[in-house]
Order: C-alpha cells, then sequence, then structure tokens
C-alpha cells in the first residue's frame, strides 16, 4: 500500500519559480512536486502555465481543485461556482484528476444547513458530471461531505452510479477566521475510513482533502487512502512555522510559550528534533536561513512532507514509531491506533 502526497499550489507565478529553483538546490531524492493539485479557477495564466510545465517536465500528476474551498471561505458562491468551473474545465482538458463542485460543511453549520449542502454537492455533482466533455469523465473525482453515517452513504451511493475512479473525501472539522483551516475530528476520521472501505469494494480510490501536517501523517497512511493534498507546508511557513516528521509543527522565527497553535522553539530544541527525526536539508542547517527566509521554511516543510510520507511507504514503521514516541504528548497515544505494529 503507499499513500501519494499532491503539493497544494494555487500561487503566484514568483513563487512557483522560487519553489522550482530552490528545489533544484536541495535535490531530493523523490520529487515533492510528483503530485500537485491547484485550483485554476483561482490561477493566473502565467502560474497555470507552471503546471502544466511540471507535468509535462517532472511528470507531476496534476489535480485540479473545485474550489470549494473558497466557497468554504466565502470568496465565492457555490452557484456561481458550477458554471465557471465547468467553463474552466472544458477549456483545460489537460489535467489528471477533476475534482467536482463541493459545498463544504462548516463545522458551525447546524445538522439542517449540513444536511443541505451535503444534497446539495451531490446534485451538482452529478449534474456537472453529465455536462463534463466526456473525454473527463473518467477523470472525474466528486467529493463526499457529511456527518453522520447516512449522509456518508447517499455520497457513496450517487457517486458509485456514475462509475468514477476516484472519490474524495472532504468532510473534516473546519476552524480559524475564516474556516480556512481543516481539522481531523475523530469522528471525521472515522468517516474517511469508512469512505475508504466501502469505496475498495467497488475498485474506487479515494483521496483526502486538505489536511497533512507532519504528525498527521500516519493518520492519513492507516484510513487505507490512495493519496492525500495539503498547503501546510507553505501556510505554516508564512506564519514561521517548521515542520518535522511526524512531530507537530513550532515556531522557528521568535519564542513564544504561551500559545498553543504558535509555539516557539529554541534552536537547540529543533537541533534535537533534526537528531530525532534524521531530517537534514539545506535549508534546516543553520538559524539564520531557517528563520529569515520564508521561501527557505516553505521548501523545508515541503521537503518533511515529502520524507515523512516516503518513510511510511518504505515501511519504515519502526522509525515512524520511535519518532511519535519523542514528539508531542498528543500524539504518543493516537500514533499506536495508526500504525501496524510489525
Amino acid at each position: 500500500m503507499s499513500l501519494q502526497f499532491f503539493a497544494s499550489m494555487t500561487t503566484a507565478p514568483g513563487e512557483f519559480r522560487k519553489i522550482e529553483k530552490l528545489l533544484a538546490e536541495a535535490q531530493p531524492a523523490i520529487d515533492p512536486l510528483a503530485g500537485v493539485l491547484s485550483t485554476p479557477l483561482f490561477m493566473s495564466q502565467e502560474a497555470l502555465s507552471f503546471v502544466r510545465r511540471f507535468q509535462e517536465e517532472r511528470k507531476s500528476q496534476i489535480c485540479f481543485d473545485s474550489a470549494g474551498y473558497y466557497v468554504q471561505m466565502g470568496k465565492i458562491s457555490y452557484y456561481e461556482l458550477y458554471m465557471k468551473l465547468l467553463n474552466c474545465y472544458r477549456t483545460h482538458r489537460w489535467a489528471d484528476r477533476y475534482v467536482l463542485p463541493d459545498n463544504v460543511p462548516l463545522s458551525s453549520d447546524s445538522l439542517a444547513q449540513v444536511e443541505e449542502k451535503v444534497r446539495e454537492t451531490v446534485y451538482y455533482s452529478c449534474l456537472f458530471f453529465h455536462e463534463m466533455p466526456d473525454e473527463l469523465k473518467e477523470k472525474a473525482m466528486p467529493v463526499v461531505h457529511g456527518r453522520t453515517r447516512a449522509q456518508i452513504e447517499y455520497c457513496l451511493e450517487h457517486y458509485i452510479q456514475l462509475g468514477v475512479k476516484w472519490i474524495g473525501f472532504g468532510s473534516f472539522g473546519t476552524a480559524g477566521k475564516n474556516n480556512e483551516a481543516n481539522v481531523a475530528t475523530n469522528s471525521a476520521v472515522e468517516n474517511a475510513r469508512f469512505v475508504v472501505q466501502i469505496a475498495k469494494q467497488y475498485g474506487i480510490k479515494v483521496h483526502l482533502f486538505g489536511i497533512g501536517a507532519p504528525a498527521l501523517v500516519g493518520m492519513l497512511y492507516s484510513t487505507g487512502a490512495a493519496s492525500f493534498d495539503s498547503a501546510s507546508w507553505f501556510k505554516a511557513a508564512g506564519f514561521g512555522q517548521v515542520h518535522m516528521p511526524f512531530m507537530r509543527s513550532y515556531n522557528i522565527t521568535y519564542n513564544n510559550s504561551s500559545s498553543e497553535i504558535q509555539q516557539g522553539i529554541t534552536w537547540d530544541h529543533f537541533t534535537r528534533l533534526k537528531k530525532i527525526t534524521g531530517h537534514e536539508c539545506l535549508f534546516c542547517a543553520d538559524y539564520h536561513t531557517l528563520a529569515g527566509h520564508k521561501m527557505h521554511r516553505v521548501i523545508h516543510n515541503l521537503l518533511v512532507v515529502n520524507e515523512t510520507v516516503a518513510m511510511l511507504n518504505q515501511g519504515l514503521f519502526d522509525r515512524a514509531r520511535a519518532i511519535y514516541e519523542q514528539g508531542s504528548v498528543k500524539y504518543k497515544e493516537e500514533y499506536k491506533q495508526w500504525l501496524p505494529l510489525h
């Protein structure tokens, strides 16, 4: 079994350029851009041409996202999204996967609101599927949403009938000012496992949306999903945070112990974590490189997520367990449910 990581990249051309240049300097053994998830509706032509080139030159697999995330943050209405997305997909027929339009339930939504969003997502996804160019239908990926088992089953029942090869799961909890962050609640993780279990019976692969902090990669792997995407490597770097394999993130740019989320880390402590995890890259070799440059943190974080996934794909479970044991208290117990014992 292997899990594929899709680096979520909907960014400005200048940042694509920097990422490409710094990755060339790092020379990782496994390309962290082997999978790229982008939202074409919110990208310039120039930015999109980078993604196209990644596909042609790096042989990256490209997944086009529906912009459901932008609906989630209130930047576009779900109804406005439908036609714009359909026209966009009709124009750009070269991607490897196409996510169908989904209306993401928020943690703050009432049960009735969640029910309505689930039914809308299923109705419009099926409609959208039938309106897509025939050559894109086999690349279509509808998204399962819902809090209850009945809602999850409702989505699966309709999507299986479409004959798709991929199904996405996007109903993790939401948090943050604009509901911009996804959170892996226990019930959501159980729902994700259920989706994978049912989909497998029909030969359908499952993709998990928007969760990808290194500490949670063990959980993602344990669901049996085929792939996941994350933008945490990019976003966290902007807040001064650095990733380490199978660990929570810490803020390297200042020492703050009062905030649990933005907990600071000293260079000595960070150096100890490097020894524990075995991670070493060009961009975390010294304090000033890592703390002083956002893009250096971006590439360091990207390499870390990639490395974390590779460890599990290579079956290095003992090493992963040893890191979890010495990491955050929160994951010391949880990882035991995720990783195979032998």
